[in-house]
């Protein structure tokens, strides 16, 4: 009987192969990316799930509440800290720190290279699942001068030797030891480094500072133990900072490691989201996909029941049950789907690499993985069975008598559920282009909107071995060069600040007021380099030696601190014992991003904290800027190669997950559009051909091409305006709620809404327009021969 029900769905197949291609493509489709999505999604959701410990790993987070309502949440914690936890609670298995990147110049002859590593405790390495090839991991970072590489760095410096037991030099200063080789992070892990270095060795060269425990700069992890309740424990901690440091406003708490990578973003001390936001999307927007393609197929095998009532009334005279013939329909519908799931499968194989370069993944498509073949599975029946139940149900209903009489209504019920579903597909077509047309344009003005300086024709490199020391004469040197305009230097990299509240005063400020104020520290033409514009006073002047000890702010650190138009010239002090002046105020700046406001900046001349060299090309001539700069980095700095970066790249950067998003949106709004015109095609000629005789006798009447096309293009004219009609109010509010994401953001005008209608309308008709014009052309007397 199966074997039957095979036969009879391979025979229509054939029979209608336009028809019967246009759906299996449209499956095809549909189904090759809800496969790609499935696989993103999958990655996103297994992140870091290759460590044995995962569970009980939590990372520690603070709550820092301020006066002013602000509660900031940071992975930042005083150093002090986890070995505090660890000495003082048995409910702590391990603990360790974990510093911030830190670029260093590896060497192990004579070509060095600039390599990203962190600093880490003992426990690190017993917390984490890490694959060894050489060395103890349990004793690896015992030396206080050890290095863990993992593989691929071990080769770059060693070759096929083995690497355990050789030295490499660390910024031409230190020796370190190779105490182990580890297998290379996945691309799914939230942990990112090429090597590890001991924290003992970073506590001991930088131990002034980082011994306070008012002062953040490394985040923490601890493995509690298997019987202990992370919530219970938290409750322990998390008044731990105050009790070591007077006056503080810290609450310590949790978070679960795995909920690292989809659980990152943090409003007003509560979780509201992170990535998990963009797995939601792209889930929904597979489904989107998916059911558009199966509503081409119900639109299609409904349009065509008329041509098989016959064979249906026939079956039912020679004793064929209902159920016989669901079974049959059904089966046909999974052939489909069977056929359009192997060439969803190619389709995915030939895509894989532009999606991985899309997405930024390392994806793999293993068809013998059992939990591949369950989605591929469970898809292709899902969709065999979704897209031919309800043309199975409205074929079974045919009565045989009045279908062997001849009387078949091609319209009614089926032509009206046709048209539902036809406004079902043009509708989430039209909310994928909306979308596709709002991200574009809030992009666009993230790119070009005005961030209160100009960051075109600005690079920077950074300060090593002698350009710090020497860094007046490098100074004057680049202005002295044409392709020079301006020079200035900075602690941190341009787009980049930390943030403080210690010894803050100001005078007027609330003996008991806390507000976090962000800081950087620059050198004189600071504010001509990045061509900023002031509200108050002056800049950085070298003809103040006093300037050393003032200060810049922003106009919002002016509005906190209460001296919005007045700030000039009132005194200022930081850290407790830096005492100086406000010279000027600078116009509000982002160096930040559009996703959060601009927060209140305080700018310091802090000569001996200086990293980075700042400079802008004159007249755009960069190559001639970076010429000079190379010049004087060998000059002062030949041990290390030269590196240089552009401001604007670093702007850009900043949206690169919405530029992706804007891209994906766009080939699925692209896609959606394809698929539904797939079925609008098929239905404008089933159309065409039903309603050949009436065309001939309206030519014979004398219509003309153009009433002829009007007639067939009317109804689903009105099918895509009805479609925009609810597709734009749906559109809207998706896409308001994304862009609460962002402090800065566009008003989505009625011109978009205009654009996607209009755009949808002229998709629609151009391919309806293609069987009307052939239909109004056609001769009449071919289609009246025989009446």
């Amino acid at each position: 009987m199966l074997k039957n029900y095979f036969t009879i769905a391979y025979r229509m197949l054939v029979k209608n192969n336009i028809y019967s291609l246009i759906n299996i493509f449209g499956l095809s489709f549909g189904m090759a990316t809800t496969l790609l999505i499935i696989l993103w999604v999958q990655d996103e959701l297994e992140f870091d799930h290759f460590h044995k410990n995962l569970n009980s790993i939590h990372r520690i987070l603070e709550n820092q509440q301020y006066t002013d309502g602000n509660i900031f949440t940071t992975s930042s914690n005083p150093a002090p800290l986890v070995p505090y936890l660890k000495e003082t609670y048995p409910e702590v298995k391990y603990a360790s720190r974990y510093t911030w990147p830190v670029e260093n110049l590896l060497r192990a002859d004579k070509d060095g290279n600039f390599e990203v590593g962190r600093h880490v405790d003992k426990d690190f390495l017993k917390m984490y699942t890490f694959e060894p090839i050489e060395g103890d991991l349990n004793t690896a970072l015992d030396p206080v001068n050890a290095i863990v590489m993992t593989e691929s760095l071990a080769k770059k410096y060693f070759g096929d030797q083995r690497a355990m037991g050789k030295s490499i030099t660390l910024n031409d200063t230190t020796e370190l030891n190779v105490t182990a080789v580890i297998k290379d992070l996945p691309a799914n892990s939230s942990l990112t480094f090429e090597y590890l270095l001991t924290f003992e060795k970073f506590w001991n060269e930088n131990k002034s500072w980082l011994d306070q425990w008012g002062n953040n700069n490394v985040s923490g992890f601890v493995q509690i133990a298997d019987n202990t309740r992370a919530k219970v424990f938290e409750e322990k901690i998390a008044d731990d900072i105050k009790d070591k440091n007077e006056g503080s406003n810290v609450t310590l708490f949790l978070q679960p490691v795995s909920d690292y990578h989809l659980y990152s973003k943090f409003e007003n001390g509560k979780q509201v989201g992170g990535r998990i936001t963009n797995v939601k999307i792209f889930s929904i927007i597979a489904f989107v996909i998916l059911l558009i393609a199966c509503i081409n197929f119900m639109n299609l095998s409904t349009a065509q029941a008329t041509k098989r009532a016959k064979e249906v009334g026939l079956r039912k005279v020679v004793g064929a049950y209902d159920k016989q013939l669901t079974f049959q329909f059904l089966g046909e519908s999974l052939l489909y789907s069977l056929i359009a799931a192997v060439l969803a499968g190619l389709i995915v194989y030939a895509l894989l690499p532009y999606f991985n370069e899309l997405t930024a993944k390392k994806l793999t498509f293993d068809i013998l993985s059992s939990e591949l073949l369950f989605y591929m599975l469970l898809i292709t029946v899902f969709t065999g069975l979704f897209a031919g139940s309800y043309p199975a149900l409205y074929l079974i209903r045919y009565q045989p008598a009045r279908v062997l009489k001849g009387i078949i209504r091609s319209g009614g019920e089926a032509a009206s559920f046709r048209k539902v579903l036809v406004v079902i597909q043009f509708t989430l077509a039209i909310v994928l282009i909306v979308s596709t047309i709002v991200v574009y344009q809030q992009l666009n003005f993230l790119q070009n909107q005005d961030i209160g300086f100009n960051r075109d024709h600005l690079l920077y490199m950074e300060m090593h071995q002698d350009v710090g020391k020497n860094y007046e004469t490098i100074r004057k040197e680049l202005l002295n060069d044409p392709a020079v305009e301006h020079v200035t230097a900075m602690n941190m990299a341009p787009l980049n600040f930390g943030n403080s509240t210690y010894g803050l005063e100001w005078e007027g400020k609330d003996p008991d007021a806390m507000i976090l104020f962000n800081n950087i520290s620059a050198d004189f033409d600071f504010t001509q380099t990045f061509e900023m514009e002031l509200a108050e006073g002056r800049g950085f002047d070298r003809q103040y030696s006093t300037d050393t000890a003032n200060f810049l702010i922003n106009e919002e650190a002016a509005r906190k601190m209460g001296f919005e138009g007045n700030a000039a010239e009132q005194p200022l002090t930081l850290w407790g014992d830096r005492k100086g002046k406000i010279v000027g105020v600078i116009k509000d700046f982002n160096f930040s991003s559009s996703h959060d406001e601009i927060e209140p900046l305080l700018i310091a001349l802090e000569p001996d904290w200086f990293n980075y060299v700042v400079v802008r090309a004159r007249g755009g001539d960069m190559d001639g800027a970076i010429t000079v700069m190379e010049k004087y980095h060998k000059m002062y700095a030949p041990a290390y190669p030269f590196e240089y970066k552009f401001v604007d790249d670093q702007w850009s950067e900043k949206y690169e997950a919405e530029e992706r998003i804007g891209i994906i949106f766009n080939y699925f709004a692209v896609l959606s559009i394809i698929i539904s015109c797939l079925g609008l095609f098929a239905l404008a000629a089933y159309a065409a051909e039903r309603r050949i005789k009436e065309i001939g006798v309206r030519k014979a009447l004398g219509a003309s091409i153009l009433n002829i096309t009007g007639l067939m293009t009317r109804d689903f004219t009105w099918l895509v305006i009805i479609s925009a009609a609810l597709a734009c109010p749906i559109a809207w509010y998706l896409m308001d709620a994304w862009l609460e994401d962002f402090a800065y953001k566009i008003n989505i005008g009625f011109i978009t809404f205009v654009m996607a209608t209009l755009l949808s309308l002229f998709i629609a008709l151009g391919t309806v327009g293609f069987h009307a014009v052939k239909a109004a052309l056609s001769n009449p007397v071919k289609a009246l021969r025989y009446e």
